[in-house]
């Protein structure tokens, strides 16, 4: 069964929401996030990413999936930090990097995946650029494929496996098998990208929805303003947490 990033989009209370708008306003704050070294500072941050995580109504089991693929790249990151610097700076680079992991996954679980390379092109990003992203994001699911055929078809003629990768049989076949999927997955990705002209691609992403910057979006834009400029104001002392 195919999986895609923008299963649960539609359900997100953020669906409709202007996604340059909500480009924009993300990677800003995660901008400035990555600049902050307040510990408090950050903690609000992240608080403000949670609160609209949960608005967001994006199902927690994608978002604990999500960030717990992050996890061992936010622990190896903190404990450079506490090694480097002490326990302060390994708090606040989990801060950081937390904070900037669920924002991320709000902006891809709240916006479906053709409207945000739309949104990028309307930002100039170069078509080249979103073409990678689109081909890349379509060749992971082939390559997905791939490996399930071919675990069905080793079950289905009685492969067992070995005991452990130490195994040799279990190593040949796991070698086998690496090099097998690439090659099945770039012939099939030769079929993609012929099926992709046959059905009139000419380089450009295009959508169904048609977007225009409302009362809502400058709503958002203005929360995240306010975020913004609240944790700037911690993290400059402009403004003492109670």
């Amino acid at each position: 069964m195919e999986l895609h990033i923008d299963r649960d989009a539609e359900g997100s209370a953020l669906f409709r929401f202007d996604p340059r708008v909500k480009l924009v306003c993300i990677f800003a704050l995660i901008v400035l996030v990555s600049m902050v070294t307040d510990a408090v500072a950050l903690a609000f941050a992240l608080l403000f990413a949670v609160l609209l995580l949960a608005f967001s109504r994006v199902p927690p089991v994608q978002l604990a999936r999500g960030y717990l693929a992050a996890l061992p790249f936010i622990a190896l990151s903190s404990l450079t930090m506490l090694l480097a610097s002490g326990p302060g700076s390994a708090m606040a680079m989990a801060l950081r990097v937390s904070t900037s992991v669920l924002l991320l996954l709000l902006l891809v679980r709240t916006t479906p995946f053709m409207d945000l390379l739309w949104a990028l092109r309307w930002f100039k990003v170069p078509a080249l650029l979103t073409d990678m992203i689109m081909l890349t994001y379509r060749f992971i699911f082939v390559l997905l494929e791939e490996l399930e055929r071919m675990r069905l078809a080793r079950k289905a003629r009685g492969f067992q496996g070995g005991r452990s990768l130490l195994d040799r049989k279990a190593f040949q076949v796991l070698a086998n098998t690496i090099g097998m999927v690439f090659l099945r997955s770039y012939r099939r990705a030769g079929q993609v990208y012929a099926a992709l002209l046959s059905r009139g691609y000419d380089g450009k992403a295009r959508t169904i929805a048609t977007y225009r910057v409302g009362g809502r979006d400058v709503a958002l834009g203005l929360a995240f303003v306010i975020t913004g400029v609240w944790t700037l104001a911690l993290q400059m002392g402009w403004y003492a947490w109670p």
